[in-house]
């Protein structure tokens, strides 16, 4: 086909297929140039009227683009001719979404420069592109074209290296009815949460909270497509929802819903399809299979009681897992069991398993683990502990860790761990240990061993180095003259020769580094040894008290110094009445010593802060 063949059609394909018979030209082969188009709309059965380009934007009224009767048709003027290697065509794809109300252009600008008329090809080229998947062009492109302008005029000013997607016309996307309905907001926090979790349905709630929300029945809107065919939407179900919600809820009407807010803490109690806001639980005994594990948050005003007084049976099974603001067990508690609150009773004993954790807690006869600010434990019976505060009415094999400790009887076999303060009224068993030390929050030792096996290493590595450049030095100095020589004579110097003195260059460059680095690490291990001594200071200030001064045989009083790291032991004689106060001080009578100094009295002060166990 050697001329360009120019005809009117409202379907451009068709037309290159026409073409194609009449030639014999495979239609694969044919290419066409939008020239011009025309548009005509109609509504109903009323005469054709032709609208110019301008006046396209009629049709961006959402009221007149959705009518059922609206028909449009265009009639393009082009020019086939036969299909040549076009970059612009390449780089540009078109991408719709499912239900064709929005057509979006992929345009990669790495693929090509600026260019006179680049933005009149570029249209060209996606309006090409669009009457090939028969869509109509130029209805409801809003801004396209002056967003197409504004990107080659930003490609001409600083050429874009990457690929855009600009938006080239859309239609209305349906508007679904809404359902009438009931969400449980407050439910929606245990969407993550396990079956054990969801077991019970307790969910903790704060004040001002959203708990739920009730959509009503709406009725959705139709949309329409870029093909100009409507999209329908389903009919709203009312399923008329009858509910009803305590005083403990506000209610706020927004557009889309009515919202029940919660107007204090505590836990959302279901009663068939009535809610309320509850605050305390009761359980006769609880155990994996009925209860699982609560979560009612430990700052919800949640309180939580469980009484089984049995010989046989515990009040807390094996499994269990709560946590509440209050929880209050009356009976014992079974191993692989896990009790967090903010207020916690336990009136029984808890297994060697039990893992218990409040702010503030009492236990009767505690051998699990236990930790938290303040506890209280009438009988620490082979069970750990670690708080801020320990009240302990008698202590038998006890692993205590706190800043401060009251034990009323110390039995046997006990190791205590204390930052402050450890008080004790009488001592009635043996081989009791003591420990006094600062509490640090990073691992010093491990710190100052990497110091020190990092200074080794370099100093390995400073020490070869050092030998090499020493071996070579004379050399090196030799070789130096001979280049300079060679200079100032204006032969040209051997290249080994520079390769030579760079290399012996890199060498010294190289220990001058190792050298920093070492440098860097002394400061650091300086730095360190000045946070331990800082900090050893805090355990000056701690003190160790007998109110009674009568000491059982095989215990130790034991005061861990940092810097230097040592330990200062005071181990008393069985029926020794001497030391009620021990403590630490510096030496005078050696500059950077420490010495224990066990006083015969304690003040008041000591004590001030301790009081007998509760419970």
């Amino acid at each position: 086909m050697e001329e360009k063949i120019v005809s009117y059609t409202e379907n451009p394909h068709k037309e290159m297929l026409g073409v194609a018979s009449r030639t014999g030209i495979s239609v694969g082969e044919l290419d066409f140039n939008l020239l011009a188009f025309s548009t005509q709309y109609r509504f109903g059965n009323q005469e054709w009227q032709k609208i110019s380009e301008k006046e396209l934007v009629l049709f961006e009224k959402d009221d007149v683009f959705l009518r059922d009767d609206l028909q449009i048709k265009q009639e393009y003027k082009i020019e086939i001719t036969k299909l040549s290697q076009d970059v612009l065509a390449n780089a540009i794809q078109l991408v719709a979404n499912k239900n064709l109300t929005k057509i979006i252009a992929k345009i990669d600008f790495r693929a090509f420069g600026y260019e006179d008329r680049l933005a009149i090809k570029l249209l060209q080229n996606i309006y090409k592109k669009m009457l090939k998947l028969k869509f109509l062009i130029g209805i409801r492109v809003f801004d396209f074209k002056q967003g197409l302008l504004d990107l080659t005029l930003k490609h001409k000013n600083s050429p874009l290296k990457e690929i855009i997607y600009i938006p080239v016309a859309r239609g209305i996307n349906p508007t679904h009815s809404q359902d009438e309905k009931l969400v449980l907001s407050y439910r929606e926090r245990m969407s993550g949460a396990t079956m054990d979790e969801k077991r019970t349905g307790i969910v903790g709630v704060d004040e001002n909270e959203i708990a739920l929300k009730h959509y009503k029945a709406k009725s959705g809107k139709e949309g329409k497509n870029l093909n100009l065919q409507t999209l329908k939407v389903l009919e709203a179900k009312e399923n008329k929802i009858t509910f009803s919600c305590s005083s403990a809820f506000r209610v706020e009407e927004k557009e889309d819903c009515t919202q029940y807010i919660t107007t204090r803490k505590g836990f959302i109690a279901e009663n068939g399809s009535n809610y309320d806001i509850a605050n305390e639980l009761d359980f006769n005994g609880v155990d994996f299979k009925s209860v699982g594990i609560i979560r009612a948050g430990l700052d919800k005003n949640v309180k939580i009681n469980i009484r089984l007084v049995s010989e046989i049976q515990d009040a807390v099974g094996s499994g269990v897992r709560i946590e509440c603001e209050e929880l209050n067990v009356n009976g014992s508690v079974a191993g692989n069991t896990h009790l967090s609150a903010t207020r916690l009773r336990i009136d029984g004993t808890t297994h060697t398993k039990a893992k218990i954790h409040a702010k503030e807690g009492y236990i009767k006869t505690h051998r699990g683990f236990a930790e938290g600010d303040k506890l209280s434990i009438d009988l620490l019976e082979g069970g750990r502990v670690k708080a801020y505060e320990v009240r302990i009415k008698k202590s038998l094999g006890g692993s205590i860790e706190a800043d401060r400790i009251y034990i009323e009887s110390l039995a046997a076999n006990n190791t205590i761990a204390f930052y402050e303060s450890a008080i004790v009224e009488r001592f009635e068993g043996e081989n009791n240990k003591f420990n006094a030390r600062v509490k640090m929050e990073k691992n010093y030792d491990e710190n100052l061993k990497n110091i020190e096996s990092e200074l080794a290493s370099l100093k390995r590595k400073g020490v070869l180095l050092k030998q090499n450049l020493n071996a070579s030095k004379n050399a090196v100095q030799e070789l130096e003259k001979k280049v300079q020589a060679l200079k100032n004579s204006g032969q040209k110097v051997p290249a080994n020769y520079q390769k030579m003195l760079q290399d012996y260059a890199l060498l010294t460059q190289e220990l001058g580094k190792i050298q920093l680095s070492e440098r860097a690490l002394l400061e650091q291990r300086e730095a360190l040894n000045e946070e331990l001594l800082e900090l050893q200071n805090e355990l000056f200030n701690a003190k160790f008290i007998n109110k009674s001064g009568a000491f059982s045989d095989m215990n130790e009083i034991k005061f861990s110094l940092l810097a230097p790291k040592k330990d200062l032991t005071f181990v008393p004689e069985a029926g020794e009445e001497r030391a009620k106060r021990i403590t630490i001080q510096k030496d005078p009578n050696d500059g950077g010593g420490v010495e224990l100094v066990q006083g015969s009295n304690y003040e008041e002060e000591d004590v001030k802060w301790s009081s007998p166990s509760k419970g």
